[in-house]
């Protein structure tokens, strides 16, 4: 049968309107199995732990990613330096996009839109109307380079461009010359080189192919840049594009090999550093309390000071001060070896348990130590290239440094017991401590600044004076340890020697320091003997340290309470009623979190319970307000920002995290030497339960278990390898508790109270042997406390919080002292607030305390005092 043309449209119309009705089944289309695309590696699993820190992407914000030997400092932008110790490889990375055949690029800094950041990688997230890209940033703990790794989807061809700057020159103030660069096609990275072929980087990514061209005997003006194209955008999907760099001192072909091992298995770089930081975490202190964003804070300035240990190819492993960018300088931030620096973080080391890092601290500082027996202030990572201590005057310009590695080996020695480092350590230390000796000139015990070197402050109008307050605290200090250690010795001659002096130098910071017409610790006195009355934080480095008269201490303490000096986010280099106030000056109005922690320290310890924890906590937000995971050097002291100078990842800003945490909160100290361990916490009087693991004292290993009701406490000490160590229990309460009872394990238990007078709390204390597995209960019949107010403050905010003077228990009134903001009214919490009779001052609802302060003024702090009548 012919089949007409008219016939062929009817059938061809029937079988379409079958297919389309379900009726028939098409043709299965032909499927064409998509290739990866040249130099991906399979994708694997970035795990988000219980440390991620995550929040929309701040692209002028710094980040860093770091390791012993390797650094990328950059911006939440994504870009980025890079460097492989001590050399400074490259600056400006960026990464660009285009999108198919277009040649407009689109700048990654305009389309950042998250940043999430772990302690083994940090995320950025690219998101544009048709593509999304992740980029990973690892920097392995031990290799001298980093990978990034790209997870891209997109719907459309796209191509990535990443741009840079090679620099290849080692931290100021050493240079090289005739650097040169240019893409190796076989390697698919840029080679960073000079020409004696002794330092080099290299960077690029196998599924990269260059387009800079630049004249193979110098440098660029302009960045040089390679791509990555994506075609087909399916080529990519399960998929990680690595970018990596890496460099170094030494032979090329090692450095090379550093690079092509990278590139090779950029999994194992990952795996290897998430292990390593929770190794981190589980073989040093852990604490859960019921503030998360404390505990996340402590978790992170572990990391942060990890991050401060560093290889140097030339000089050894010691600690660096603190990281930042430098831009087109010659130093990342405090990227060099400070000794005090060193000795002040090696308490926090101690503190959390990672003692092995501040031994080795110690040890690299020996190696510095001057023939008349001071130690270094400074050393540049770039001394292998240079006579830094023949030709520059930087290294031993502070006097703080010889006395402040006394204190800091009498604290690692007295926390672990080392007996062996403390053998081989004895002659550098008796050096040092004749040294300090040696820079008395008037002969009252401590230190004189014009003698000794630099101490609190580095320049300006304070300081052409005798002696500051905390050189001569430092001073007692290491008279105090050296008592210590010669003990531990079994040196005799030395112990007594220290012992003298630690008694003339103890009266002399008690007395000479003292400003009773201000009723504080002033900073310093002349050679006059003549007061410098300037009320400063440097005071609280020798109050935490227990020195001075209590009383005397008290009144300094209550006056730094004061709005003047305190702020919502830390405490002020001076008063800004003062003179020499500029609230941008590094060393005469910012805040430093440094002096914050020791503040906060001092407060714990002569139980300014409340204000401590308002201040700690005021350190403690700053691990998440600008750099995630870190904390900034200083702050202005007129508003919560920093200086644009201020480098972000500093070392003793996260210590001041951790000491009044971990010696103030916690209240936990321990001597391997006398083997006994202390628990003295002041926590928020509403705080039911803490629980410490993993706390390191000698070879004993403890946790605790710590949980509050209305009437009692409980303990439990969880402990091992602590046979004949004894224990020390003393928990704070508010004025005017009464402990009733304490049993130990079941069975009576003595216990002493505390006597002192002006005591802000109550503390009970009991010392026993522990078993294994013991418990204590105290019982008590409780009184009003006041609980710490939480005092959030955002990035720009003036001062606004109330502040607690003070408290004190005149037979049945507790008078709290208070400061606040004119015509502003603020709200307290009173726990066990069925035990107020009567409220003055105040409206009190029986939890709730409200105070009213007259408008006497804009923006002006007034005082005011709350009477609360306690029942009999």
């Amino acid at each position: 049968m012919k089949i007409t043309a008219r016939t062929r449209v009817l059938i061809a119309a029937a079988i379409f309107f079958l297919v389309i009705s379900g009726g028939l089944s098409a043709a299965p289309a032909v499927s064409q199995e998509i290739k990866p695309a040249e130099g991906t590696v399979a994708e694997f699993r970035i795990a988000r732990g219980d440390l991620e820190l995550s929040r929309p992407a701040q692209p002028q914000t710094p980040f860093d990613k770091v390791g012993r030997r390797f650094a990328l400092l950059g911006y939440e932008s994504g870009a980025f330096e890079a460097w492989a110790y001590p050399l400074k490889l490259l600056r400006n990375f960026e990464f660009s996009f285009l999108l198919g055949t277009s040649t407009v690029p689109i700048q990654g800094r305009d389309i950042v839109r998250f940043v999430s950041v772990q302690p083994a990688v940090t995320t950025l997230t690219y998101t544009y109307q048709s593509f999304t890209v992740k980029a990973h940033f690892i920097a392995p703990v031990e290799e001298s380079g980093a990978v990034i790794l790209l997870d891209i989807d997109s719907t459309e061809p796209l191509t990535v461009v990443c741009s840079f700057i090679p620099v290849l020159q080692p931290m100021w103030p050493a240079g090289l010359g005739g650097q040169y660069a240019y893409w190796d096609d076989g390697l698919k990275a840029y080679l960073i080189s000079e020409p004696t072929r002794k330092n080099h980087g290299f960077l690029g990514s196998p599924a990269a192919r260059g387009i800079s061209y630049t004249p193979a005997h110098m440098l660029s003006d302009v960045p040089n840049q390679f791509k990555v194209e994506i075609a087909d955008p399916r080529s990519v999907v399960g998929r990680f594009i690595p970018v990596v760099v890496a460099g170094g001192k030494g032979v090329r072909d090692d450095v090379k090999k550093v690079y092509q091992d990278m590139v090779a298995d950029p999994e194992k770089r990952y795996r290897r550093a998430v292990d390593y930081y929770e190794e981190l975490r589980r073989s040093t202190l852990g604490i859960r309390t019921p503030a998360r964003r404390l505990d996340l804070a402590f978790e992170w300035a572990k990391v942060a000071l990890d991050g401060l240990i560093v290889d140097n190819p030339d000089l050894g492993r010691g600690l660096v001060a603190g990281l930042g960018s430098s831009g087109t300088g010659g130093r990342p931030g405090f990227g060099w070896f400070f000794g005090t620096d060193a000795y002040l973080n090696s308490l926090s080391f101690n503190s959390f348990g990672n003692t092995a890092a501040s031994r080795d601290g110690l040890a690299f500082t020996q190696k510095w130590q001057r023939k008349d027996g001071k130690m270094a202030h400074e050393l540049s990572q770039a001394a292998g290239y240079l006579r830094w201590w023949e030709d520059y005057p930087y290294g031993y310009i502070h006097g703080d440094t010889s006395p402040y590695y006394i204190v800091a080996m009498e604290d690692y020695v007295r926390r672990t017991g080392d007996l062996e480092f403390l053998k081989a350590s004895w002659l550098s230390i008796l050096k040092a401590y004749e040294w300090s000796l040696a820079t008395d000139g008037d002969g009252d015990g401590l230190m004189d600044n014009g003698k000794a070197g630099l101490g609190a402050l580095e320049f300006g109008s304070l300081t052409g004076i005798q002696t500051d307050i905390y050189l001569g605290a430092v001073c007692v200090r290491a008279n105090m340890a050296m008592k210590t250690l010669a003990a531990a010795m079994g040196d005799k001659a030395v112990g007594k020697k220290a012992e003298t002096n630690t008694a003339r130098a103890e009266k002399a910071w008690k007395e000479k320091f003292w400003d009773e017409a201000n009723g504080q610790y002033s900073y310093a006195f002349n050679k006059d003997g003549r007061l410098v009355s300037e009320l400063t934080p440097w005071s609280a480095v020798g109050l935490a340290w227990g020195l001075g008269d209590f009383a005397r201490g008290l009144r300094t303490l209550a006056r730094m309470n004061r709005a003047d000096l305190t702020t919502d986010w830390g405490v002020r280099m001076l008063s800004s009623r003062s003179p020499l106030f500029e609230p941008l000056n590094y060393n005469y109005g910012a805040c430093w979190p440094f002096l914050s922690g020791w503040v906060a320290a001092a407060l714990f310890d002569f139980d300014y319970l409340p204000q401590g924890y308002q201040v700690l906590m005021a350190n403690a937000r700053h691990t998440f307000d600008n750099s995630l995971g870190t904390v900034m050097e200083l702050f202005s002291g007129a508003q919560n920002t920093w200086p644009q100078e201020g480098v972000a990842h500093q070392g003793f800003s996260s210590t001041g995290v951790v000491l009044p945490l971990v010696r103030g909160l916690l209240g936990l100290d321990g001597s391997a030497l006398d083997r006994k361990i202390s628990f003295r916490p002041g926590f928020p009087a509403d705080w039911t339960s803490v629980s410490i693991s993993n706390g390191k004292v000698g070879e004993a290993r403890f946790s605790l278990e710590y949980s509050r009701a209305k009437d009692s406490v409980t303990l439990r000490i969880k402990s091992e390898k602590a046979a004949g160590f004894g224990f020390v229990f003393e928990p704070a309460f508010g004025l005017g508790t009464k402990v009733l009872a304490a049993t130990l394990n079941g069975s009576s238990l003595v216990y002493a109270a505390d006597e002192r007078p002006f005591a802000q709390a109550v503390r009970p204390r009991a010392e026993f042997a522990l078993s294994g597995d013991d418990t204590v209960e105290m019982r008590f019949a409780p009184a009003p406390e006041v609980v710490p107010s939480d005092v959030p403050t955002m990035t720009g905010d003036l001062s606004r919080g109330l502040r607690i003077i003070g408290t004190a228990l005149a037979g049945r009134d507790l008078r709290i002292s208070l400061e606040g903001l004119a015509g502003e009214t603020y709200t307290l919490e009173i726990l066990n607030g069925d035990r107020v009779e009567s409220a003055s001052g105040g409206e009190f609802d029986g939890r709730k305390l409200k105070v009213a302060f007259p408008a006497v003024g804009e923006g002006v702090y007034v005082m005011g005092e709350v009477i609360l009548r306690i029942k009999d």
